[in-house]
């Protein structure tokens, strides 16, 4: 069964209540789609596809008033959810997990660390460095099994991301985005995760804690080669989430001159 990223992100239910979705990732038709497993938790962006016809984050030099606007506006209005009153939300959560219980108060997801992927216009404006915004969505009762500075890395796993968490003392569901191809990765240029390539554990496990809050990475994408459309494909990356379907997202973005 195939599920868009937009109606998988509406349901976000516990995973006894939906099946995993399976797609593979292809040019054009079909492009949003999540590949996952029972045994994976998912992802979404943000600002989705501002057309149901082309699922594309585009922006121009020559119109980027004009368009940017739009996901501009899907920015802050998906930020908007998270301007909540901070004594519903335990402000000193310690960067581990523990089994809470639905009526203790969950952490504050601060969206302040995302830095200027929090701030107007969120690099859709000159000098365009477009923010893309991955959401983690509520995975009912899951905890992570993570990888630290200590852990056997995957073979697999992008040496960027390995040196990352070699250097980290902190403990997150890590994330990593690269071009979904070769040429892809030719023309996606350096991205800036913000604040850290991962979704820190302490948001871990959602039990249905009223008020919660899904943690974020922003990625700002410094220097995409103007007119190229680029495939861009993330991945999560826990001991329990099972590498042989690892669940990816996919979605493309392109600036033009």
């Amino acid at each position: 069964m195939k599920i868009s990223i937009d109606h998988a992100a509406s349901l976000e239910k516990p995973f006894f209540q939906y099946p995993g979705v399976s797609s593979v990732s292809t040019f054009g038709k079909n492009l949003r789609l999540a590949r996952s497993t029972f045994d994976s938790p998912g992802i979404v962006f943000k600002p989705n596809s501002m057309s149901a016809t082309s699922p594309i984050i585009s922006v121009s030099n020559s119109t980027s008033k004009t368009r940017s606007r739009r996901y501009i506006r899907a920015l802050s209005d998906f930020l908007q959810e998270y301007q909540k009153d901070t004594s519903n939300y335990n402000l000193n959560c310690p960067n581990e997990y523990s089994k809470m219980d639905r009526t203790e108060k969950p952490c504050l997801f601060d969206i302040k660390s995302l830095g200027k992927c929090s701030q107007l216009p969120y690099g859709y404006t000159k000098p365009l460095q477009p923010c893309v915004l991955i959401k983690f969505n509520k995975r009912f009762d899951w905890i992570p099994e993570y990888y630290n500075y200590s852990s056997t890395l995957p073979a697999n796993m992008p040496i960027k991301l390995k040196k990352a968490i070699r250097e980290s003392r902190k403990f997150h569901v890590w994330l990593s985005c690269d071009g979904a191809n070769n040429v892809d990765k030719e023309h996606i240029g350096e991205i800036e995760y913000i604040p850290s390539p991962g979704f820190p554990v302490e948001y871990f496990p959602f039990t249905g804690q009223p008020n919660y809050l899904s943690p974020i990475v922003a990625l700002k994408f410094k220097n995409l080669t103007p007119d190229r459309l680029v495939t861009v494909e993330c991945n999560l990356w826990a001991i329990n989430i099972v590498q042989r379907s690892h669940y990816s997202l996919d979605f493309q973005i392109m600036i033009e001159s």
